[in-house]
């Protein structure tokens, strides 16, 4: 024959329409001679020429048998042969890897076989192109061409991995019309596919009508078992896994399919942190044999790991005879994140004496765990050996070095993470986060927001924020950003960005985290209205009740900030469990409150409760000692810390104290504590001295403490703000412009007095002598007015507060323009009577302005609370509840 020349063949592939065509074709147009061509073609062209002819002919759908040569099977599946013309047409296409033109050829080919449809199905879930699979799928059903027992589970395979529940579901319809809802390999893969499009409950129908009708088998078993575990319902997992071990026991299984059981159920143990469970899965894969397989032993060690028992997970390591690298990457991922960086280091070097590679997963087990444990600069310099090692990173691990760079305010490494995440695409640039808002890509952009907020870079931070499609943003997006600007920003963006958060379109349910972060900026600017709303969200929605402790230790911490100590008690008794940071927080709100004896009594029935106190305990409660005068009080405590509980003084210990001490006129005992302390005194002991010094009048210990913070350039705005207090009373004009002329020299700004109040209409914020309110005519005509009756009453004006050398009675007007007493004005004009009026200030309260809000209160029908830097101040019938300690 002619294709049996090698000559001819090549001119058959090039030349077959201009010359061959009529060679070929005119003398045989028998089926058998097509056969022949078709087993010879070695190119598309070829094979379309061919084609054309058995089209012209009719001989598409003749049968295979009737033929005297076999027709080509594919190369990659040879028990795939074609049983027509056509399909040996299909074949030849297929070969030359014309997909298209087989698909086409298929379609028209009667009968087309199924066999042929699944192998396209097949290929198409191989290389992930899911959408095709289901595509073909559909093709195949128009054609005409009935799906087997094959057919359906690729199929649903790819439904489940797209993930599709209205095509899986779909699918599900014809396997009742085409009865094939007895077929258990059928309905295995449905129970898969309904578990991985997140549908647990249709799942669980499935398998409920697989056992009913008894052709349940393992698979089917390890099928809703692993839909529980990935549908986190871990308990529900085990139950069923304890019932499969008896009703499939007398069924037949294999070894393979008991590992999978075993591998399958192990996840459940390790997100319930179920370690006896764990051992009697152990124990059960030595009765069945399967313990000495790697799969298990791996599962088996993470697992251990997972449930903190490292004892246990280091026990199956060495009984292992075969270890590959999963098997180190789990010891050692186990080891960092339980903090033995030891144990995990020494993984390392005997995985080099065994010569296991150190894989991108081994790196990022340390990256990992250095940084989760606050070791950021350990993280980046593992970071940098990976890179020199020459493994190469990927989302998880930059994820990882993004957290240390955070960690550590590293702003510039962190951008060269960033542009290293660009360079080797481990970050996308078209904003294409697959649509499931649980991608890597987005995980490695919420983990940048985070990096750049906790930088104080705010402007990279929403930019990559704005940049998130906002039906891409997972409830990971929006907490990172708002607990930037809650945590290190502008606490008023945190709330509007939290109400966008729950509007439509999109709206994202906050857990537990956006709540803590939201209920921060709350307490930030004391926006007690705003807390109360979120208060009233939480009790709404009872997923929170998980997060029972976190949540309601950030709501004491929130009212307590916003000046309702009251309410921040009755969320703490209203607790059914409470831990350290309860007792401590609500210790605290009482502390910055002056309600010392109320903190004394949450100490006591704290130790009560059973709970020892550690050092942020004492400290707390030193705190709440010095803001309500209780001096031999707290400095009993001071010994009774060290004497009876162990617990080492820090210098914030004795800040304390010295506060303490100084505050009552006790200086010299201050500075002679000072002097015994054990280590060198930090900033905020010159800080708590020089501030005790403002209350006294002490020019020289001032002075001194002022020079201690200078040579540590630790000296703030708040320093040389105290120290021109302080010279002003003494009347030193000089030195205070002296003060002044440094702080221009140095760069150092004052920052202005702000003050805050929350009325009817919102909160108003005022500055010193700020007129730019629609009401200030009325503001300033009723300060004025209040100013004239108080002065009746015995007010004198504290003129060394004014800070200026001029006359008194320009001194007077200045106090009088103070941010606090215009926010007090305002709260007067627009609050109820009888409700409390609550101002913020962003700096210390000014001494006269204490003074006149004390006498104000003997003759308004208001509560006035202010928070200023230091504490709160209750002003009621003339007296506040500082007791002159502040």
């Amino acid at each position: 024959m002619l294709f049996n020349s090698p000559k001819a063949a090549k001119r058959i592939g090039v030349q077959f329409l201009s010359v061959a065509s009529a060679e070929c074709f005119g003398r045989d147009v028998s089926p058998t001679h097509f056969a022949s061509l078709l087993k010879e073609c070695m190119s598309v062209n070829t094979v379309r020429q061919i084609h054309q002819k058995i089209i012209a002919y009719g001989l598409l759908s003749y049968p295979a048998s009737l033929l005297s040569v076999s027709l080509p099977p594919l190369p990659s599946h040879s028990y795939v042969s074609p049983k027509s013309l056509g399909t040996g047409v299909v074949a030849s296409y297929l070969a030359c890897g014309a997909t298209s033109d087989a698909l086409s050829v298929l379609e028209r080919v009667t009968p087309s076989p199924a066999v042929w449809w699944n192998l396209f199905v097949r290929e198409h879930i191989k290389e992930g192109r899911l959408d095709r699979a289901i595509g073909v799928s559909c093709r195949m059903l128009r054609a005409g061409t009935k799906p087997d027992h094959f057919t359906l589970p690729y199929a649903l395979k790819a439904c489940g991995e797209l993930p599709s529940y209205r095509c899986g579901s779909a699918f599900h319809g014809l396997i009742c019309c085409n009865g094939f809802e007895s077929n258990v390999f059928v309905c295995n893969a449905l129970v898969a596919m309904y578990s991985r499009c997140g549908s647990l409950e249709d799942a669980s129908l499935v398998f409920d009508e697989i056992t009913r009708k008894g052709i349940d088998d393992v698979i089917s078993w390890n099928s809703i078992v692993a839909a529980h575990v990935k549908g986190s319902n871990p308990r529900t997992a085990l139950d069923l896994f304890s019932e499969m071990t008896t009703i499939v026991h007398g069924k037949a299984t294999n070894e393979r399919s008991d590992i999978i059981s075993i591998v399958n159920i192990l996840p459940a143990c390790a997100s319930l942190k179920a370690l006896p469970q764990t051992k009697e899965i152990h124990g059960y894969a030595i009765q069945n044999g399967t313990f000495p397989d790697a799969f298990v032993c791996n599962a088996l060690i993470d697992t251990y790991a997972k449930c903190g028992s490292m004892k246990d997970a280091l026990k199956v390591f060495n009984a292992m005879e075969f270890k590959d690298v999963v098997s180190w990457n789990a010891m050692v991922t186990g080891y960092t994140q339980s903090g033995n960086f030891g144990a995990a280091f020494e993984l390392f070097k005997n995985m080099h004496k065994e010569n296991i590679p150190l894989d991108v997963i081994t790196w990022s087990a340390v990256i990992a765990g250095y940084a989760q444990r606050g070791c950021g600069q350990e993280a980046l310099d593992a970071f940098q050996q990976m890179i020199l090692y020459g493994s190469e990173p990927n989302s998880v691990t930059i994820i990882s070095v993004l957290s240390a760079c955070a960690s550590l305010g590293a702003l510039s490494q962190g951008m060269e993470t960033h542009a290293y995440s660009l360079k080797k695409c481990l970050l996308s640039l078209d904003n294409d986060f697959g649509g499931d808002g649980d991608g890597e890509d987005l995980m490695v952009h919420n983990a940048l927001i985070d990096m750049y907020s906790k930088c104080r870079s705010f402007k990279a931070a929403r930019s990559i924020f704005d940049s998130i499609p906002r039906r891409e943003r997972n409830v990971v997006t929006w907490t990172v950003m708002i607990g930037g600007y809650a945590q290190y920003g502008d606490s008023n963006d945190a709330l509007k960005l939290f109400s966008e958060m729950i509007s439509n379109p999109y709206a994202v349910a906050p857990n537990a985290y956006t709540i803590s972060c939201i209920l921060m900026a709350c307490a930030h600017l004391a926006a007690l209205r705003t807390g109360k709303q979120i208060h009233a969200y939480v009790a709404r929605h009872h997923e929170y009740e998980a997060s029972v402790y976190f949540v309601a230790n950030c709501l004491i911490d929130m009212y307590s900030k916003c000046g309702d100590v009251d309410t921040a008690r009755n969320v703490f008794d209203s607790m059914p469990r409470r831990n350290e940071v309860s007792w401590t927080s609500m210790m605290s709100g009482y502390g910055m409150h002056g309600r010392g004896k109320e903190a004394l009594d949450i100490f006591d029935k704290m130790q009560k409760a059973g709970f020892v106190p550690d050092d942020i305990s004492f400290l707390v409660l030193l705190y709440a000692c010095s803001h309500s005068g209780m001096v031999d009080q707290g400095l009993d405590y001071f010994d009774i810390m060290r004497r009876d509980y162990g617990v080492v003084a820090s210098a914030e210990h004795y800040a304390c104290v010295i506060d303490l001490l100084a505050r009552s006129g006790r200086l010299d005992k201050a500075w002679k504590t000072i002097q015994e302390m054990p280590m060198e005194p930090s900033a905020v002991i010159w800080v708590a001295l020089l501030s005790a010094c403002r209350v006294h009048s002490n020019v020289e210990l001032a002075e001194y403490a002022l020079n201690k913070l200078v040579s540590m350039k630790a000296e703030n705005d708040g320093s040389y703000t105290l120290i021109s207090n302080i010279y002003a009373t003494a009347r030193r004009w000089k030195d205070v412009a002296r003060i002044r002329q440094l702080m221009k020299k140095s760069g150092i700004k004052k920052r202005p007095g702000c003050s805050w109040v929350q009325g009817k209409k919102g909160t108003a914020s005022f500055f010193v002598g700020d007129r730019s309110h629609p009401l200030s005519p009325e503001i300033y005509s009723l300060l004025e007015r209040l100013i004239g009756r108080i002065k009746v009453m015995g007010y004198v004006p504290e003129t060394n507060f004014a800070l200026h050398d001029v006359d008194d009675e320009e001194k007077n007007n200045l106090l009088t323009e103070h941010s606090e007493k215009l926010a007090l004005a305002y709260g007067l004009l627009t609050t109820s009577p009888g409700c409390p009026i609550r101002i913020t200030k962003n700096l210390r309260v000014c001494g006269d302005c204490h003074s006149a809000f004390t006498y104000i209160s003997k003759i308004v029908d208001h509560e006035i609370i202010v928070r200023d830097s230091s504490r709160f101040h209750h002003f009621k019938n003339g007296s506040c509840s500082c007791g002159g300690y502040w």
